[in-house]
């Protein structure tokens, strides 16, 4: 029978965070230096995260939207059974 040694279970999860900070560093260098070099890139990233963001707003207006109409259904025939 096999023991299983708790902290090794516990530990096991964060083997990847180090990994991805890491990565995430050099990412953020690399960024910076080419900011730095290439000044429009910021303009272009930043309008980038712009047009995500408002892409993110709208679809989740709509499933919002459908989630409204679904719900007031859904309450109109809960309480006309009552």
């Amino acid at each position: 029978m096999q023991k299983i040694d708790v902290f090794d279970v516990f530990f096991d999860g964060f083997s990847m965070t180090w990994k991805h900070q890491l990565l995430q560093g050099i990412l953020f260098i690399l960024f910076g230096v080419l900011i730095v070099l290439v000044p429009q890139l910021l303009v272009a990233m930043i309008a980038s995260i712009f047009v995500v963001i408002g892409l993110v707003f709208i679809s989740s207006a709509v499933a919002l939207r459908r989630f409204r109409k679904r719900y007031d259904g859904f309450r109109s025939e809960l309480f006309d059974l009552f």
